[in-house]
């Protein structure tokens, strides 16, 4: 489908901009009034990834009695849904009623890494198997992304144990600090030395903000047609990222933004530790 009208209408964004100039409960809202059903349900994958982390956030609360968190938006569920998972989940899409279920007896031992691992495995087979092209090529990327970016910090950081991720025995020899990768892997991934330059400085914010340039990057070269429904995906998603970090923009009263930073440069030994 065509979405000229509705992309037409939306202002320009760009990975440099000033996002508190943006209504994004408007935005949002907007791109989720104007597309059709079927479009509208693949878009829910775009969304999902907030609904797993305030989940993951509930139980963290629940078993590890971890301190209350803001809840993303926008989300699929809200809180209300969320905290009350024991009780109605028939809405809940697969991927979190499986992991759920599953584990159901053994949450209460589990880290957070572990839930979080757990269920996005579930969430990333939930969407390949639906075939969509973008949806596909997107998450594989983030995917591979974030591979490379733990097998980087496996071979700085020596209280991590090795990740589980893709190509493991390749990316850990290649990639970290005083690893040159292959031919192989700069021809897969381009932007790898410079990564791994931005992650040798040690800077949380300028890491952070490096990562979602690369993002940003991707999703404008694999979104040829300008008013197709993967512009409005790539759209949605280039959303997610300016919202993301004006939440994270360090104020006086931001502790979230001072707990990430701390958390970072302390090399703290924290529940994200990754895991066998």
């Amino acid at each position: 489908m065509n979405y000229y009208y509705l992309i037409s209408s939306l202002p320009e964004l760009h990975p440099l901009m000033e996002a508190s100039t943006l209504d994004y409960d408007e935005l949002f809202d907007s791109i989720k009034r104007n597309l059709n059903n079927k479009d509208s349900q693949l878009y829910r994958y775009l969304i999902f990834p907030n609904d797993l982390y305030n989940l993951l956030s509930v139980l963290s609360q629940e078993y590890h009695e971890w301190s209350s968190v803001n809840f993303k938006s926008p989300s699929v569920f809200d809180k209300e849904d969320i905290e009350g998972h024991r009780k109605n989940r028939r809405n809940f899409p697969d991927f979190m009623n499986d992991f759920l279920s599953e584990n159901e007896d053994r949450l209460g031992s589990m880290s957070r890494r572990e839930m979080e691992d757990a269920m996005e495995d579930r969430f990333y087979n939930e969407v390949f198997e639906i075939n969509n092209t973008f949806l596909t090529t997107y998450y594989k990327f983030i995917r591979e992304l974030k591979s490379l970016i733990a097998a980087y910090n496996f071979n700085t950081y020596d209280f991590l144990t090795q990740p589980s991720i893709q190509d493991a025995e390749r990316l850990i020899l290649q990639v970290g600090p005083d690893r040159s990768p292959s031919a192989s892997v700069l021809k897969d991934y381009a932007f790898v030395e410079e990564l791994m330059a931005t992650l040798t400085e040690h800077q949380p914010e300028k890491t952070e903000r490096f990562i979602d340039r690369i993002v940003w990057d991707f999703l404008d070269d694999s979104t040829a047609e300008h008013f197709s429904c993967e512009a409005v995906f790539a759209y949605a998603i280039k959303l997610k990222i300016l919202k993301r970090w004006l939440s994270l923009e360090p104020k006086n009263d931001n502790k979230e933004f001072d707990r990430l930073v701390q958390e970072i440069t302390n090399n703290y030994t924290s529940e994200k530790t990754l895991l066998l």
